[in-house]
């Protein structure tokens, strides 16, 4: 069960887009752990997986890097439907320190650790659709955050 969260944090971790499917209307960024002695010899590191589900649009590159994702004030949120349109009843997280270029318009996010094998290529547990990733690997301290629902 998701534990409601507040965004707004900081990740220093490489984020990519590893998932995203138009159809189910969803979104997946990853942190990888960086490629340290640790990871070589145990062959598995800890990953961020931020789950975005009932996309409505998405705006970054595949590779990110450090994340600050945040969900945008009034002003942010007002210059984006001036560029792009009406927005409707949906969170716009911004991904991106101190800019509103990088966002995921959905309608809440859902994030969490794992411990996973290296390279760090399985598709994210916190996909219902991954029923054999959510039954294998767990989150880390059994902890997963959630927006609440827009």
């Amino acid at each position: 069960m998701a534990v409601p969260s507040k965004v707004g944090f900081f990740d220093d971790r490489s984020f990519s887009l590893i998932d995203y499917r138009h159809g189910h209307a969803h979104a997946v960024l990853r942190g990888f752990p960086p490629f340290d002695d640790f990871v070589v010899e145990s062959g598995e590191g800890v990953v961020l997986d931020l789950y975005f589900a009932g996309v409505q649009r998405i705006s970054c590159w595949k590779d990110i890097g450090p994340v600050h994702l945040r969900a945008a004030d009034t002003a942010e949120r007002a210059t984006l439907e001036s560029r792009i349109g009406s927005i409707g009843r949906k969170w716009v997280f911004l991904i991106e320190p101190d800019s509103i270029e990088s966002y995921v318009i959905a309608g809440r996010v859902v994030w969490a650790e794992f411990l996973l094998p290296s390279p760090f290529t399985l598709p994210s547990p916190l996909d219902s659709l991954n029923w054999e990733e959510a039954d294998t690997y767990q989150p880390v301290g059994g902890v997963v955050h959630s927006t609440r629902a827009y």
